[in-house]
């Protein structure tokens, strides 16, 4: 065989699945056969899978889910004897999206085998990483719904690509593409070096809270962004409510699916105003060079705005995620004055509905986060206990 898909983990939750169908979908892509995962949930029937697969196959794609990542990854470096240590494309990366995580949760996040290639995620929390052997692939990912698609598109193409006989594959991906400088190498245009404007977003929350008004939002992959602002100095925990409402995509336009998700959001919860901020897709110009762009829009029952942000020259995707946040706030802002009308699907503009207001108590209340991310950083796995030594000396 070419490919092997594991997972390790205690259940395969529909983030899992999410994330499983997204890899899936990626090799399917450029190998001649259709692959699926193989899941597990105890550690030695994993281990002799994966010795059987080492053996025979071309590729071998290790995962697990969020919660167990960091366990994960010294799991499986310590059946390989790989040694580990902190790399700076991740751990800058982190420290520029998340500059209040602290330097021993950024170096556990940051840590990967030395030998490896690093697969980033947008935010740098829970990347991934390829190891070449021989003719051999190892590549280790997280089975984040949230994260996965920006590893695929940015670096796993790319790892493939330039270390596997490109012989076995039916299409490369990557083919006719020029070389462009990692987005992960650029810096803020933004003279503070802040992502975004603190103290605008917690003028508009103060304001939103006096006129009892809240928000429910559709539950994207870009929603955690609300979230990591959301501290004990900035509470949009009584103003934001995480509905958990998606939908597919299908042959919608990226603007038809962020008005979609903006307007069902709304429908189905009985808070004032629905919103959504998109994922951030890409795009090959006429020169074969990505180009981020995402959606931010909000409905009220009776109008919907929406608004299209492209990155700038320079800006990596957090960057633009960070904006997009700023500008749901401004739309809101706009939103929330009285008599403010404006015409349905308005791209520069936004609407009004009549006040009133009911919590829906089946929303998922946006945390208010102190003193490191959700408290990962402590988290420790109960399904990853044995430690494998002398197993492997393939890689």
């Amino acid at each position: 065989m070419i490919l092997s898909l594991f997972a390790l983990g205690a259940e395969v939750t529909p983030a899992v699945k999410e994330s499983q169908v997204a890899i899936q979908n990626a090799f399917k892509q450029i190998l001649d056969d259709e692959y699926s995962f193989r899941n597990f949930t105890n550690e030695r029937v994993f281990l002799t899978e994966l010795e059987a697969a080492v053996a025979t196959d071309s590729i071998i794609v290790a995962c697990t889910e969020p919660a167990y990542y960091k366990a994960f990854k010294s799991f499986i470096c310590n059946a390989f004897q790989l040694k580990c240590k902190p790399t700076k494309v991740i751990s800058n990366l982190i420290e520029f999206v998340h500059p209040e995580l602290s330097d021993d949760f950024i170096a556990e996040q940051a840590s990967i085998p030395a030998s490896a290639t690093p697969l980033p995620t947008q935010d740098g929390l829970y990347s991934g990483f390829g190891i070449k052997a021989k003719k051999q692939l190892l590549i280790v990912l997280p089975l984040d719904d949230k994260r996965i698609d920006y590893v695929i598109n940015n670096s796993l193409f790319q790892f493939v690509r330039e270390n596997m006989d490109m012989s076995v594959l039916t299409a490369d991906p990557l083919a006719g593409m020029e070389e462009t400088d990692s987005p992960l190498a650029r810096k803020s245009t933004k003279k503070s070096g802040q992502l975004y404007d603190a103290l605008y977003i917690k003028s508009c929350a103060k304001k939103f809270k006096s006129k009892g008004l809240t928000v429910a939002i559709a539950d994207t992959k870009t929603v955690d962004f609300i979230s990591n602002i959301s501290t004990s100095d900035v509470d949009l925990s009584q103003i934001f409510y995480i509905g958990e409402y998606n939908i597919d995509k299908g042959d919608k336009s990226a603007r038809e699916y962020a008005i979609d998700l903006a307007k069902g959001v709304y429908e189905t919860y009985s808070n004032d105003v629905g919103a959504v901020i998109t994922k951030v897709f890409s795009m090959p110009d006429e020169n074969g060079i990505q180009q981020y762009f995402m959606y931010v829009a909000i409905a009220d029952g009776e109008k919907t705005n929406v608004a299209k942000l492209t990155a700038e020259p320079l800006e990596t995707p957090p960057q633009l995620i960070y904006r997009a946040v700023e500008e749901l706030f401004r739309m809101l802002e706009m939103w929330a004055e009285p008599d403010y009308v404006a015409s349905q699907y308005a791209d520069s503009s936004v609407v009004r509905k009549p006040a009133g207001s009911n919590k829906n108590p089946e929303l998922k209340k946006l945390k208010i986060i102190v003193g490191g991310l959700l408290g990962l950083g402590s988290l420790a796995s109960v399904i990853i206990s044995f430690v494998a030594n002398n197993i492997y000396g393939v890689l």
